[in-house]
């Protein structure tokens, strides 16, 4: 009995148990379907969110400047975008929307046409190119490594096209290759004015000759208005058109056979209309100036009026051997590291070429490059028509500006100082040299100039005071101003941190009626 009654009692609790667990469950359930509801009200929230989300980007969009703008802007951003070596440009730009896709098939977006060793199928990109870009001026590029004949037939297609060259770069591996690809273009030629030939001598000598880039002069005589050339080879070219006006010869910094100075002044001897000259010459070739023999190989280059050469200090020799009687700007920069002492062959050349071709120079610069204080003084005496003097990681004294003193000094036509990293110069000497030369008192002549403007960065020795003091008396500029200077190119002239601190430490002085007549430039 006592046994029966209690199995009955267990049986009765776990059916309670049961129903109770039947009765959570019932709850579990109601709730994972309450979830669902919400996770699916969740996801259609989501899902109207994106919606308006897409129609904002879409409102936006209407209104920004890549879908208000022009079609003709447009397509001269994208014309821009191919010219900096974005080759397919074109064809992206056109499947991005309706309005850019029209705006893309501007004949000028097409008109820079690079033919390379890496082109799939450069004949059917050739002829598309070419169908898209109609009768607008050409700019083309050859970049190849293997001449092959798929490339050669592309170039074909190209050649027909040679009335609508605006713009020739040719790169090859070697200048035989380069020499076969220019030997092709012997026809009319009659828009092209720029010329880019990149390439490499092995210095081979065969039965014509060492290997170099011939025929430059014969493959281009039927183009007129060829005036820019740009070589940048380890060996100097033998001939050159001779519609040439600016010529940029850059030597490779690749050890080959030493190239021939005196041959290539000669050639630069017989450019009738040579008006630009940049010589770019890597450590190895500095020697080379010492092959030159004598003033009878002495260089006249009667219409030469700007001459850059950039080149280690020893190379400046070349000046002996170069007369340049109407030279206006003469630009020496170091391909080395700054010497810190003057370097003696520099200013001797510097002041035999002003004093044997006696050029109206109007702006000298002198990039990590010293000369002797003496040679220094003579050559400001040397250039009476000198209107701008750039100096970059110069170790010029005080002492050495006091010739530029008025009212009877050197250069009275100097009206801009472009001083950078000249950690000799005080800041008072420059003050006193701004301020003599705008002195109107006393015996000064009216012809002499006073110093309208100068540039003063990282010099250390010219303190807060003395900028301001410059600044009071002339424009002074503290940044590199112009967009094509040679140190935006090398970055060695960035002086953010000293202008933020400049203009907070003087943010009130610069704002107050007593500081109106202040110009000095920080941005």
């Amino acid at each position: 009995m006592y046994s029966n009654g209690m199995d009955i009692a267990l049986a009765d609790e776990i059916l309670a148990v049961h129903a109770i667990v039947h009765s959570h469950e019932l709850e579990i359930e109601s709730i994972d379907l309450a979830i669902q509801n919400i996770l699916r009200e969740i996801q259609q929230l989501r899902a109207k969110r994106t919606r308006h989300l897409d129609a904002i980007t879409e409102c936006r969009g209407s209104i920004s400047l890549a879908r208000r703008a022009p079609d003709d802007v447009l397509a001269l951003i994208f014309e821009h975008c191919a010219a900096s070596g974005w080759a397919n440009a074109p064809l992206v730009t056109s499947h991005v929307c309706a309005k850019w896709r029209r705006a893309s098939f501007f004949p000028q977006v097409w008109s820079h046409i690079r033919l390379t060793s890496d082109s799939l199928d450069p004949v059917a990109k050739t002829r598309l190119w070419l169908s898209r870009a109609l009768r607008t001026p050409l700019c083309v590029t050859v970049d190849i490594r293997v001449l092959d004949p798929y490339l050669l037939n592309a170039f074909e297609l190209i050649l027909d096209h040679a009335s609508q060259w605006r713009t020739l770069t040719v790169s090859t591996r070697f200048v035989q290759q380069a020499t076969d690809v220019l030997s092709q273009c012997r026809r009319s030629i009659p828009n092209l004015h720029t010329l880019v030939v990149t390439s490499f001598s092995i210095g081979v000598a065969t039965g014509l000759g060492v290997d170099e880039l011939t025929g430059l002069e014969d493959a281009f005589v039927d183009a007129p208005f060829l005036s820019g050339i740009r070589i940048v080879c380890n060996r100097f070219p033998p001939s050159l058109p001779q519609t040439v006006v600016d010529l940029s010869l850059e030597l490779t910094d690749i050890q080959s056979s030493l190239p021939s100075l005196s041959a290539a002044l000669q050639m630069l001897g017989t450019l009738p209309t040579l008006q630009s000259l940049t010589l770019v010459i890597p450590p190895y070739f500095a020697q080379i100036v010492n092959s030159v023999e004598g003033p009878a190989s002495d260089t006249c280059l009667r219409r030469l009026e700007r001459l850059i050469i950039d080149a280690p200090p020893d190379f400046n020799e070349v000046l002996r051997h170069i007369q340049a009687p109407i030279l206006r700007y003469l630009h020496l920069r170091s391909a080395e590291q700054p010497l810190n002492h003057p370097h003696e062959g520099t200013g001797g050349a510097l002041l035999q070429f002003l004093r044997s071709s006696k050029p109206p120079i109007r702006l000298l610069e002198l990039h990590d490059v010293d000369i002797r204080r003496d040679d220094l003084v003579q050559c400001f005496f040397s250039l009476p028509l000198l209107e701008e003097l750039r100096l970059h990681e110069t170790e010029i004294s005080n002492d050495a500006l006091s010739p530029l003193h008025g009212p009877k000094g050197a250069c009275p036509r100097l009206k801009r100082l472009d001083l950078r990293w000249c950690e000799q110069l005080a800041g008072q000497a420059l003050v006193d040299l701004v301020r003599s030369r705008a002195d109107s008192s006393g015996d000064q002549p009216a012809s002499f100039d006073p110093v309208e403007e100068i540039t003063v960065i990282n010099c250390a020795l010219v303190n807060e005071s003395s900028v301001l003091d410059l600044a009071h008396a002339t424009v002074c500029n503290v940044v590199v101003r112009n967009l094509e200077d040679h140190c935006r190119s090398r970055g060695c002239c960035n002086n953010v941190r000293y202008r933020q601190r400049l203009r907070l430490r003087h943010q009130k002085d610069l704002r107050s009626p007593e500081w109106s007549n202040i110009e000095l430039v920080l941005d």
